[in-house]
């Protein structure tokens, strides 16, 4: 209030020379800096690979987690675990080494956030993911069990992080996600081997007694059929002929 004008008396520099001098001057003290941290760097660097070496030949050996694991989809879970804990551990020690510890509980808190965002974008894919760890630890089905999974038929292949992989009986591949094989209706034909089998056929009924004998009589000398229970045959309808 009751300034009547302002005088500029600000003079800008305008000298190449005297702008860019500072920006070298920093940069020259930050490569100094960088170069009498190399070793350190480089040692954090080398600790690090050391130990993500370590988790991933172990998770390269068959014993001790075919061993553990109920199937071979919970061993190569294990073995993904394995990996990422011996590099979690690597990247700890690296950054201790570093004395930049404080940098992993930002890394952690991003990571967070990131895995938030990421987990909506692909909540189908992490609906499949967990469906196939549940799959295998209840395993309803084996490779080479032939199941029946809401109306599709085949033997199982295998079991993946999405999907389970059945061969139908023309030799097609079918891929059903895993969250439709968890939450749907499976019949496994194979788990028990003792199994019925109900079929009609039509006879003359002339002498349906008799035609009921011979069936029998046939049924019974198949090599796999079980003497207990015994087969049987009756009489469903009567046809028009």
């Amino acid at each position: 209030d009751g300034v009547a004008s302002v005088k500029n008396s600000i003079e800008v520099e305008t000298s190449v020379e005297k702008r860019i001098a500072p920006a070298l001057e920093r940069f020259t003290a930050r490569t100094k800096q960088f170069l009498s941290a190399a070793p350190i760097i480089g040692l954090g660097i080398v600790v690090f690979l050391l130990i993500a070496l370590v988790g991933f030949l172990l998770a390269r050996m068959k014993y001790p987690w075919d061993a553990i694991a109920p199937n071979l989809f919970i061993a190569n879970l294990l073995r993904q675990f394995v990996r990422l804990a011996f590099i979690l551990l690597g990247l700890v020690i690296a950054l201790d080494i570093l004395g930049a510890t404080a940098l992993l509980g930002t890394i952690v808190g991003a990571a967070g956030i990131l895995g938030l965002a990421i987990g909506f974008a692909v909540r189908d894919t992490v609906e499949n993911y967990i469906a196939s760890i549940l799959l295998s630890f209840r395993q309803p089905f084996r490779p080479g069990d032939f199941v029946d999974v809401d109306g599709q038929e085949g033997s199982v292949m295998a079991l993946t992080s999405r999907a389970t992989v059945l061969i139908t009986a023309d030799g097609n591949h079918v891929r059903i996600p895993n969250s439709t094989v968890f939450k749907g209706i499976i019949t496994n034909y194979t788990l028990n081997p003792e199994r019925r089998i109900h079929f009609e056929i039509g006879v003359e009924t002339e002498d349906l007694q008799r035609a009921i004998e011979i069936g029998l009589e046939d049924i019974g000398g198949l090599s796999f059929l079980l003497k207990d229970p015994a087969p049987a045959g009756w009489i469903s309808e009567l046809g028009d002929s």
